[in-house]
């Protein structure tokens, strides 16, 4: 072993010339290279492909230089990248090609290139998996890791057993690793050492690969293990327990489900997944229990577990059970009543459509608010819940009810709820598509988005004139929703009102306008609004909207172009800024003031809210002049730097920044009503959201509720939320930026 070693370390040092047997192959190298280096980002991509295919150590060396001297856009790095992939199993010219893929992947500056190193370490057979294994167990960033690991699992084969075992034991080696440095001396000269931090899906990806070949004590130990501390979380461990003691069939199985159900400690997921495991065993016998649990006080039965309840009561239909339920519609607390509808879905009967039409009327007979009612929106949540139920009734004997509410009701987001339960009622109904075009035109603005949207959903081009005219509407929302009916029907009709309106748009809907104009018309214009104009101008006459094969085919060469960019624009922990009107939300809780993971062992790290503070001065720095910001603070209560929104000027963002300077951390997570306040804004189209905590004081704390009213919020004028999390896993993050169409980032 000694001797090959020796042998590959004085082969490395040999002169690249005399290593390669091939003169042709050397000149074709200086060839490329120089051509590549003449024309850097404008080069030829093919020209890094034949480097890749030489499959030389001089061609990877090349390459590698090129990597980091030459090129600047993403795309020809990218392409660098997938050559460097034709080196595996090259001998003397693997190493140096995987390394670079393996530095890209865990220091690339751009997603895009960490993604394409990952990809193409993965489909590397020869040593791929290697390197993917030295990253999983590196001091690389968390998501990094997690994407490493997962491709490690799809190349695992059963030699990999040990590197699972040692994945999913590294906080036990971590800790004993750290007793052992605690007993020797210190060297104070000593470089600190990097640490390596145990990551919770990694753990959860390695148990899943284990699992099966455990015996059942230590997978009914698992199931039960609880946390020890603040930092690691096992819930997502007994849960893969739980289901691998499932697939066995262990005849303890219904025990365990049954003691987690009862655990009111235990993560709301797991219980769901516990309560499923009873209702197979026992099927309609547990019926009356889930009635009796899913009524239940607030406090005690969280809202997921609730909705699980109230989803097998609705599988079972329990005759005996259907008959209580029927009796208990409108009866109880407002979450009582909620999960009766739950339990009830499916369910047909006349008879209780009509009396849930009559409470929907009956509710609605008051106008709301002037101001936020916590009592009120809680009524509106099950109304709205109730008008879901409705329009998926197939009943057209309660049509008159859900009319007189569209016609009668003064609260927006309920008479958008009845116009949709009634379009999904009337499908095809002539007298009812002529109502959507009236109310088309409706000063209420969820009403209008939600009538434009369903006229838009018909596919008939008759309608693209009521479309047209509401894309120079003055509301935002109203003109993207217009965008997205002439995008369903690919009228021509549209095109001239979106070209016109477009010379008044700036920001997102400069991008929204932008977009919609290039799957229409496929032309190079991107958001040049003159551009559009002049050739609308010349060619609109004789132009037709082009296929949607020619769109995908465009939409490769857009992403190409987008790659190909050596500009940055603004990020907030690496997501892009294309918003000209944002809100950023910062939780300043008093865990805020807890430090982040150190990044070397024995080193303290930096507290939460500082990181969170540069992060945003430095995104502040980084928006365009022009940009619309406003910045909301939230603990117990919450706070705006602004009453509105401001400029990004240098006056306004000096004072924004003195407001950011100026935080310090404290008090309760009060999520709900951050969000409240930044959906206020009429105009906004973007929310960045970095929290560190699950919500514990406010209107609304339950996360499922939460994430149940910004769909509600959000359902007609899509505003999209990106969200970062800190510290730990948070789902109504994660479900926050899902359900918009946004990015989630986590950091610990």
């Amino acid at each position: 072993m000694k001797t090959r070693l020796l042998v590959a370390t004085l082969l490395a040092l040999v002169p690249i010339a005399l290593l390669d047997a091939n003169p042709m192959a050397r000149v074709d190298v200086g060839k490329l290279v120089a051509e590549l280096k003449k024309n850097r980002d404008e080069a030829e991509p093919r020209l890094l492909a034949e480097l890749g295919a030489l499959r030389t150590r001089e061609a990877a060396l090349a390459l590698v230089e090129l990597y980091d001297t030459t090129f600047g856009s993403i795309y020809m790095r990218r392409e660098v990248v997938k050559a460097l992939g034709s080196f595996d199993g090259v001998a003397d010219a693997e190493q140096v090609a995987l390394q670079k893929l393996s530095d890209v992947a865990t220091a690339g500056d751009e997603p895009e290139l960490r993604d394409m190193a990952l990809a193409t370490l993965g489909n590397c057979n020869h040593l791929g998996k290697h390197f993917l294994k030295a990253i999983v167990e590196s001091a690389a960033e968390d998501d990094v890791r997690e994407r490493a690991m997962e491709r490690v699992v799809r190349m695992a084969d059963p030699g990999d057993r040990e590197f699972f075992e040692r994945v999913f034991n590294a906080p036990i080696a971590e800790k004993e690793a750290e007793k052992e440095k605690g007993k020797g001396k210190k060297d104070k000269d000593a470089q600190p050492e990097r640490k390596v931090h145990s990551v919770k899906s990694i753990r959860e990806l390695a148990f899943e690969q284990i699992a099966q070949g455990l015996d059942l004590p230590r997978l009914y130990a698992q199931s039960r293990e609880k946390e020890r501390d603040n930092v690691t979380e096992l819930w997502g461990l007994r849960r893969l327990a739980l289901l691998e003691i499932e697939r066995r069939k262990d005849k303890g199985l219904r025990d365990l489900a049954e003691t987690i159900y009862g655990d009111q400690t235990e993560r709301d997921s797991v219980r769901v997944e516990a309560i499923r495991i009873l209702v197979e065993a026992d099927g309609a016998k547990l019926a009356p229990r889930l009635l009796e649990d899913g009524r239940g006080n607030v406090d005690v039965m969280p809202e997921m577990l609730r909705r699980a309840l109230g989803d097998h009561l609705a599988t079972l239909r329990d005759d005996a059970t259907d008959k209580k339920l029927v009796k208990l519609v409108g009866k109880g607390k407002l979450h009582e009543q909620r999960f009766v509808l739950r339990a009830l879905r499916g369910y047909r009967d006349e008879k209780l459509l009509k009396t849930l039409a009559k409470e929907v009327l009956d509710a609605t007979k008051k106008p709301p608010p002037k101001g936020n009612d916590p009592e009120y929106n809680a009524t509106r949540d099950l109304v709205l819940q109730t008008l879901a139920t409705l329009g998926g009734s197939g009943s057209k004997a309660i049509e008159p009810e859900l009319e007189t509410v569209v016609g009668a009701c003064k609260d927006q987001a309920i008479v958008a709820g009845a116009l949709d339960a009634l379009t999904e009622l009337r499908k095809g109904d002539a007298a009812w598509v002529k109502r959507l075009t009236e109310l088309a035109a409706s000063p209420q603005v969820e009403v209008r988005n939600a009538a434009l949207l369903q006229l838009g959903k018909t596919g008939d081009r008759a309608h693209a004139k009521v479309l047209a005219a509401a894309v120079s509407n003055s509301d935002w929302s109203t003109r993207f929703a217009a965008l997205d009916g002439l995008l369903a029907l690919r009228a021509k009709e549209g095109i001239g009102p979106i070209v016109e309106q477009m010379q008044k748009e700036s920001g997102l809907m400069l991008v929204r306008f932008a977009d919609a104009l290039w799957r229409l018309c496929g032309k190079p214009f991107r958001t040049s609004a003159p551009a559009w104009k002049a050739w609308w101008d010349k060619e609109g006459a004789s132009f037709e909207p082009i296929s949607l094969a020619e769109v995908a085919r465009l939409e490769a060469e857009e992403e190409m172009r987008r790659l190909k960019q050596t500009t940055k624009s603004a990020q907030f922990f690496g997501i892009r800024i294309v918003s000209q009107r944002a809100i950023f939300i910062l939780d300043v809780s008093g865990s805020m003031s807890e430090v982040l993971r150190s990044e070397y062992t024995g080193k303290q790290g930096t507290p939460r809210i500082d990181v969170a503070k540069a992060e945003l001065l430095k995104c502040i720095d980084a928006l365009e002049p022009e940009s619309l910001f406003n910045i909301v603070v939230f603990s117990s209560d919450v706070d705006t730097w602004l009453d509105g929104v401001a400029q990004s000027s240098g006056g306004d963002r000096a004072q924004a920044k003195q407001f950011v300077a100026a935080l310090g951390a404290g008090g309760g997570t009060n999520l709900y009503d951050s969000l409240r306040t930044a959906f206020a804004d009429p105009d906004v189209d973007t929310i960045f959201v970095l929290s560190d905590g699950e919500p514990s004081v406010g209107e609304v704390t339950d996360p499922e509720l939460i994430r149940e009213r910004v769909a509600e919020w959000n359902q007609h004028r899509r505003i999209v939320i990106h969200t970062i999390g800190v510290g730990g896993t948070f789902q109504i993050l994660e479900w926050l930026a899902t359900d918009s169409g946004g990015s989630h980032r986590k950091f610990q």
